[in-house]
């Protein structure tokens, strides 16, 4: 649930700073991003921004709450007809931003795109659709998905912004006027460092946004992001500034308000399993046991997160209730060390790897608090930073050794099918590491398939089992999602994925 500063962290006190008032006009919000959304398609959307974008300009069959949970969206309801057969209903009368009415050709085309061979450029996503056999069209308010086989985790997938039938057999979309949604927002201008977005006037899944303008700016300097927020440039910045920078705002601005929650996201140490000693077991092992997730969420998170077990939250479901993360035991790390012939020598160095992370202080200092506890049981760790396009494509193309991402917003233990399964290795999945085991890509496709949650729940605890003991992750932490935004802004509510969603019924005078 929402959870708000103590109110005596606010309270105005002698030597606080007031910054002056938002620069931009009445209901032209300015929010920061760290980089550009990957792609404006919602085809091909798998980074956060371009999914928080696509959120904004496009409406979905199905999509999250602000607890994340998922929910009817364009679709009115749906039914298993048969274990491979899905039918959807659409709301009536839902309409693009050309005012044309959304219909089921237009949701089955989008779909319907996974399936074609002949694309230019295949789509990051289509993982996700591998077992579907065609989206039909049955009359304008019904569509009809033919699966392979049973797939638990297929409604979960039904969360792709939906094109005109046109556009969503056509090539990639890269130009706001090629841009088509039935979403809040419409994408009246794009720049090298600046989204513009406008109300769509034909938008009939909620009330019109009461913005006249969101200007997403794209500020990739944190420390230009802070001062930008404090002189009243920017009017919001949601996750993006350090723990130290919100502990100065919360004791010297306070016009300038925090929102958080808990997130639907989990931090992880990523290992390139191509490298000779990275695709060692023992040395993983040691790595997870010599990071004291404790003290690095207290000292750098500023206690904003909660350690992390497996890739879920232990809310979830499917959460292995028995699975215990390694709790830190530098000893024994060596131990392992030792065991695996890579003893240190007379100075206490056993090797040197490679850690990359992004520019942002906050990414920096949970680097180099890890590279600290690494060095205690003889790793060396040097901090590459970079800057996010470069240590994105870094990571995808397995130009790393080790590196640190969070996974957000996912819904279905069928996550860890994109994370972990060898069909999942780049470009077709999220396996980064380039990590491969038959047994566990068995289970993932027994879990995809079994349509019974008790069954469901046994195989994704033998997963987590295998997962636990290969370590192709260091599962670190669940982070709080945060947003810092000026007193004026109403009606804005964080999402525990980090969706913007809310941005539909914010206000600013």
């Amino acid at each position: 649930m929402f959870r708000a500063l103590a109110a005596a962290a606010w309270v105005a006190t002698a030597g606080m700073l007031t910054p002056p008032a938002s620069l931009a006009a009445p209901g032209v919000l300015t929010l920061a991003w760290e980089a550009e959304p990957r792609t404006i398609d919602p085809r091909y959307a798998v980074d956060a921004n371009s999914q928080y974008l696509e959120d904004l300009l496009h409406c979905a069959l199905l999509s999250p709450d602000a607890e994340g949970r998922l929910r009817p969206s364009l679709a009115r309801g749906w039914q298993w007809t048969t274990p491979t057969t899905l039918k959807i209903e659409l709301q009536p009368d839902i309409k693009f931003s050309s005012g044309a009415v959304v219909t089921a050709s237009d949701v089955a085309a989008t779909y319907q795109f996974f399936k074609l061979e002949a694309t230019a450029k295949p789509s990051p996503r289509r993982g996700a659709f591998a077992g579907l056999v065609s989206a039909t069209a049955v009359d304008a308010k019904t569509v009809v998905f033919q699966l392979q086989a049973p797939d638990a985790s297929f409604v979960a997938n039904l969360v792709v912004g939906i094109l005109p039938a046109q556009a969503a057999a056509g090539p990639l979309i890269s130009q706001p006027s090629q841009t088509q949604g039935c979403g809040p927002f419409i994408l009246q201008a794009l720049a090298l460092s600046e989204y513009d977005l406008v109300p769509n006037p034909h938008y009939s899944l909620g009330a019109p946004p009461k913005l006249q303008k969101v200007a997403l700016k794209i500020v990739k300097d944190e420390n230009t992001r802070y001062a930008k927020l404090i002189a009243g440039e920017l009017d919001m910045v949601q996750n993006l500034l350090s723990r130290d920078k919100l502990t100065v705002i919360a004791r010297s601005y306070p016009k300038l308000k925090l929102q958080h929650r808990s997130g639907l996201n989990t931090t992880y140490l990523g290992f390139n399993m191509r490298d000779p000693l990275l695709s060692q077991v023992k040395v993983r092992r040691a790595i997870a046991l010599a990071i004291d997730k404790d003290k690095i969420i207290k000292y750098v998170l500023n206690g904003m997160a909660v350690p992390a077990a497996t890739m879920l939250l232990q809310s979830d479901p499917y959460y292995a209730q028995s699975l215990k993360a390694p709790s830190y035991d530098p000893a024994r790390a060596k131990a392992l060390l030792d065991e695996a012939g890579l003893k240190a020598d007379a100075s206490g160095k056993r090797f040197s790897l490679s850690f990359k992370t992004t520019t942002d202080q906050t990414r920096v200092a949970v680097a180099k608090a890890i590279g600290a506890e690494l060095r205690q049981i003889g790793v060396h760790v040097t901090v590459e930073t970079l800057e996010w396009g470069r240590f994105k494509a870094d990571v995808e193309h397995g130009h790393v050794q080790m590196w640190s991402l969070s996974w957000i917003g996912f819904k279905d233990p069928d996550i860890y099918r994109f994370a972990f399964a060898t069909a999942s290795i780049p470009p077709d999945g999220g396996n980064r590491g380039w990590y491969s085991n038959p047994a566990l890509d068995r289970l993932l496709t027994a879990g995809r398939a079994a349509t019974d949650p008790s069954a469901r729940k046994v195989i994704y605890a033998d997963a987590e089992q295998i997962i636990a003991n290969d370590a192709p992750y260091t599962f670190l932490w669940h982070e709080d999602v945060f947003a810092v935004h000026n007193q004026d802004i109403e009606g804005f509510e964080v999402y525990a994925d980090g969706r913007l969603s809310a941005l539909s019924r914010t206000r600013k005078p």
